[in-house]
């Protein structure tokens, strides 16, 4: 069981971590963002076992609403940053699928659907 400054120190180091993953996605840096992943798994570990009976609700509320708001910003950040990937995805195939045009060997002009490793989707 952790002292009641513990679990409010470990919650700040939640948030500061939060504010590292929301730094990350704006910024969309894929490698921080997984780094920063690792050490939220760490938490999830942690926060569990942490007893908030003899905390004030006071101290308590202020902090988990700020982790919650975090939450949930860093979970739209990651839904935008999704979806854009799959609209490039789509305008990258869309492009692959139409971009064969090309003159045959008698001189004509022909537009010929050319496979690509693109034309699927996941």
């Amino acid at each position: 069981m952790k002292k009641p400054t513990q679990v409010i120190e470990i919650l700040k180091k939640f948030k500061t971590v939060l504010l590292a993953e929301k730094k990350a996605l704006i910024k969309n840096d894929s490698a921080k963002v997984i780094a920063v992943i690792a050490e939220k798994e760490t938490f999830m570990e942690v926060l569990p076992t942490l007893d908030a009976k003899e905390l004030n609700k006071e101290d308590l509320s202020g902090i988990v609403e700020e982790i919650k708001q975090l939450q949930e910003t860093n979970l739209l950040l990651t839904k935008q940053a999704l979806q854009y990937q799959g609209k490039m995805m789509e305008a990258i195939t869309d492009s692959a699928k139409t971009s064969g045009s090309t003159y045959s060997k008698n001189g004509q002009y022909s537009a010929e659907k050319q496979s690509s490793i693109i034309d699927q989707s996941l």
